[in-house]
């Protein structure tokens, strides 16, 4: 009998063999970020905090191996995105999403709850084109988190060069607008559990700073009403990147 690889399920079955590709862990995870538009390693790997890098290099080494994504070169370095056989993952990927919302029904544990986590999705949910045209800059304050954890910046740049930072300690400009919020309220407010207006309403979350851009905070990330797609990144004005992100 012939040995099988550790990653074979030994198997002639389409289930068997797909799932040597996509199911290994991570690489769901994986195809989600670049699906939303990180392309980078450093954007992935922030997005996913728990992977480590030699881990995140052998997945998408493997992604690239089995066709499902390709490697680019900019002037900044290389970048991954989804073939044709990668992007047919995409309702599949989505599909997953949408099947826990409505089967997995327990409560969030603890250590789901990651402020990292958080920042980096809610990054990509940014709506460049409501924010003034030069440099915007929103403070997050997490209550109760952790102090290294708990403070956080957007650096929104809308112009011609348009770009969304995240940053863990201060970037050193002046703040528009101060978000402070507990964790959970954040998390449910980016799943679509708690509109941003019932929200402030109960107290859950409080923004200060610019009035203009207090009053119209909800317009300044986009966030589904009724649906909420899990592989797809919403509208936006320029792609997310970090400005002299290595490759």
């Amino acid at each position: 009998m012939t040995t099988c690889p550790p990653r074979s399920y030994g198997s002639f079955c389409p289930v068997a063999q797909a799932s040597e590709v996509v199911a290994q862990r991570w690489v769901p995870l994986i195809l989600r970020e670049i699906m939303v538009g990180y392309h980078r390693f450093n954007e992935i790997r922030h997005a996913l905090p728990l992977i480590s890098p030699s881990v995140l290099s052998q997945r998408l080494k493997s992604l690239e191996d089995d066709g499902v994504i390709r490697r680019r070169r900019d002037s900044e370095g290389i970048t991954y995105h989804l073939t044709p056989a990668g992007e047919e993952l995409r309702p599949i990927i989505d599909a997953l999403g949408h099947w826990a919302r409505k089967w997995v029904t327990r409560d969030y544990h603890a250590y789901e709850l990651e402020p990292t986590v958080l920042m980096w999705s809610l990054r990509r949910h940014v709506a460049v084109g409501a924010f003034p045209v030069g440099r915007t800059v929103v403070h997050f304050e997490l209550d109760g988190e952790p102090r290294p954890r708990r403070y956080w910046w957007f650096v929104v740049q809308r112009g011609e060069d348009e770009d969304v930072d995240v940053c863990m300690t201060d970037p050193g400009h002046p703040v528009m607008v101060t978000v402070t919020a507990g964790l959970r309220a954040m998390v449910d407010v980016l799943m679509g559990d708690l509109r941003w207006a019932d929200a402030l309403s109960r107290g859950l979350v409080r923004v200060d700073g610019d009035r203009g851009l207090a009053r119209r905070i909800e317009s300044l990330f986009w966030f589904p009403e009724n649906t909420h797609s899990f592989a797809g990144a919403p509208p936006r004005t320029a792609e997310p990147a970090l400005a002299g992100d290595p490759a």
